[in-house]
Order: structure tokens, then sequence, then C-alpha cells
């Protein structure tokens, strides 16, 4: 009895090993107790795939868990061979969210890989990656005198009407004409991701800027605003609100303000917290505790200063910024 109790033992432990051999990540999922580990599941954007050399192009990540819920404090990386991704690293906001800005350098087309890493204590950590294409500034066109541009249009002119009057001539023609019209129109699909990214990261740093504000600071057409306005909230980076006459744009991610009084943004309201608690920051230091340009922080604080909210003083060269209640 004793033998056959130990025989079905030993088969159960066997059995045992061999679905562990079989599903090795199974155990490294569950902690003590057997509670499922969080898996990090990353998703990394950005309002276009195409970016001018010298440019910042807005990168969004978002990190969640393997249920789709938002992870707040995860740590994200975000390294691209060639080009500059700042910050380096930032923690995840309540949706999940860091933001990064790319630039590259670049004096030919390159396609650039954007890998993200996100960590968070305990949980099984997650990484994806984007593809985005660099190109370099278009090259100036030679400027000709009057009487050159005269005499090389007259002599261009008496060229093609000779060719256009035989059959290679035309094919010839349309080769010259057609294919240089070809390849503007590719050109002018990639500034078109060019300019709705430029859109997007002025919304980032201009939360709540209405239509005509948005124009007059990018000096873009009405039609062209419309269409890469309507394209980023239909892909769901931006959304729009009505006040008034006015339409504001903000972050999918951002709460809309709702209060009558001033209408401060989500960063904004950060900033403030900040410099009532932070004894007078400087905007380096600002920028750097909520991992934003200092750009961005000058833009914003002109605005809580318009709206009597902070007032700066000199400390030196520095200029350090206060509650203006405190």
């Amino acid at each position: 009895m004793r033998a056959a109790s130990l025989a079905v033992l030993i088969v159960l432990a066997s059995a045992a090993a061999c679905l562990l051999a079989v599903h090795p990540a199974r155990g490294a999922e569950l902690e003590a107790g057997g509670t499922p580990r969080v898996q990090l599941v990353v998703h990394v954007d950005s309002p276009g795939d195409v970016v001018r050399s010298g440019d910042p192009l807005p990168l969004r990540v978002r990190v969640v868990d393997q249920n789709y819920r938002p992870i707040a404090g995860a740590t994200v990386t975000v390294r691209a061979t060639g080009a500059t991704v700042t910050p380096a690293s930032v923690a995840t906001d309540e949706s999940g969210f860091a933001r990064f800005t790319l630039t590259a350098h670049v004096t030919e087309a390159i396609q650039f890989t954007i890998t993200a890493s996100a960590v968070f204590p305990d949980a099984i950590p997650g990484d994806a990656s984007l593809s985005v294409i660099a190109i370099p500034p278009p090259a100036p066109a030679p400027v000709l005198g009057r009487p050159e541009a005269l005499s090389a249009g007259i002599g261009i002119a008496a060229i093609l009407a000779a060719l256009a009057s035989t059959e290679i001539g035309k094919y010839g023609l349309a080769n010259l004409v057609l294919f240089p019209l070809y390849s503007r129109l590719k050109k002018e699909e990639v500034l078109d991701h060019f300019v709705r990214g430029q859109i997007y990261g002025y919304i980032m740093s201009h939360p709540g800027d209405h239509y005509n504000s948005v124009r007059d600071a990018l000096k873009v057409t009405n039609g062209t605003l419309a269409h890469h306005l309507r394209t980023l909230e239909i892909q769901g980076f931006i959304k729009a609100d009505r006040d008034g006459i006015y339409k504001r744009f903000y972050p999918v991610e951002m709460q809309i303000p709702r209060d009558k009084g001033i209408r401060l943004s989500d960063l904004q309201h950060n900033m403030l917290g900040l410099i009532r608690s932070d004894g007078g920051p400087t905007q380096q230091e600002i920028a750097d505790r909520l991992a934003v340009s200092q750009q961005t922080v000058s833009y914003n604080l002109r605005h809580l200063a318009r709206e009597g909210l902070v007032r700066m003083e000199k400390d030196g060269r520095a200029r350090r910024y206060f509650s203006a209640d405190a």
C-alpha cells in the first residue's frame, strides 16, 4: 500500500515538473501566493512619421497593464540611435502617458527606429518601437539676374517647342514634366506629416488655445489648419471644446477645465503647485521637475503672470518665480 502511494507521488511530481518545463513563463508571472504579476503593455506614437532635420517631433508613450488599465508612475525610457530624445526617461502620469521630443540632424533622408521601454516595481517590463524618417532641409534654389533669367527662359522655350514636334520629344517631355510633378506631390505628402507634427506640438505646449491663435502662431492657412486639426482629432491625439465664440483644442488625455473663473490647464495647475511648494524655482528647475521644455514653461509662466497668479524676482542672473499670494 505504501509502495503504491509512493508511486503515485512520484508520478504527480514528474507531471508537475513537465508542466513547469513546458510553461516556464507561467512561474515568472506569479508572485508568492499565486497572484498574477502586472504585465506592462507599451504603445508609442507620434502625430507624423516624417520630421525635418533639426525640428522637434513630439512622441507620446502610454503604459497600461494586461487589462488596458493605465499605469501611473512607470519609468519610461526612449532611445533612438543617431537622434536625440529629450528627456531620456520620465514617469507616466495618472493616465499612463509620458511625453518626449525627438530631434535629428541629417544631410540625407534616414529612417530611425525609436524604442520605448517601461519598468515598474514588481511588474513585468514592456517595450515597443516606432519608425520615423528624418529628411534634410531643402536646398536653396539658385538665383538668376533678370537678363540671365530672361535669356534662359527664351532658350528653354525654343528647345521645348522643337522637341514637342517629334514623338520622341513628346515622350521625353512627359518624363521631364510629369515625373517632377509626381515627386513634388510626394514631397508635399512628406510636408503634410511635418506640419501636422508642428500643430500637435503647439497644442501640447499651449493647451486650450483657440483656432485663430493656433493659426496665427504657426502661420498656416485656414484650410491647412482645419484639415490637420480634424486628422489629429480622428486619430485620437487632440480634442476640441467650444467656448462661446471660440473653439479650443487640448491633448486628448487632458481634462478640459470647466470652472467659470480663470482657465488654467493641467500643466499650469502643476506649475502653480510647484511654485507654491518649492520656494522660488527658476524656469529651468520647473522644466526639469515637470519634464517639459523651457520654452513651454516660459509661455505658461507669462500666462500665469498675466492672470496675477505668479511674480518674478531676480536673484543675480537667475529669475525666480513665486506665488503672488506668498
